[in-house]
């Protein structure tokens, strides 16, 4: 058994519910795949706490977010695409707060797994 939690971009609740990253999870489908013939508990569905492109940044909480999935001895977190910033030209780059947060458990021995669904 697998504990894992997904993280998503906090700008992402303004237009998504989950769905398609949770049905990912239960269909084993995306980049879940990996892990078909693994059981995946979901530990966490958490958001950053926002960027300086997000209106709602607030870094207030966050060390607590990521010390509970220590607690809850999460192995892998899978990062939704929600969390690349795409420009006008449709480029996309990876968020500076989402990358900290990648360091930040990578150092703390939690695989991470780009993309979801």
């Amino acid at each position: 058994m697998k504990r894992v939690a997904i993280l998503r971009c906090l700008k992402s609740n303004d237009v998504c519910t989950g769905a398609a990253c949770l049905k990912a999870l239960s269909d084993k489908k995306g980049s879940f795949e990996a892990y078909r013939y693994e059981e995946l508990v979901l530990k966490a569905f958490f958001s950053c706490n926002g960027c300086d492109d997000c209106k709602l940044k607030n870094q207030i909480g966050l060390q607590e977010k990521l010390d509970k999935l220590l607690e809850m001895q999460v192995e892998i977190v899978f990062v939704g695409v929600c969390t690349l910033i795409k420009d006008k030209n449709g480029s996309q780059t990876v968020c500076e707060e989402i990358v900290k947060i990648k360091d930040w458990l990578i150092r703390h021995g939690i695989v991470i797994v780009e993309g979801t669904h």
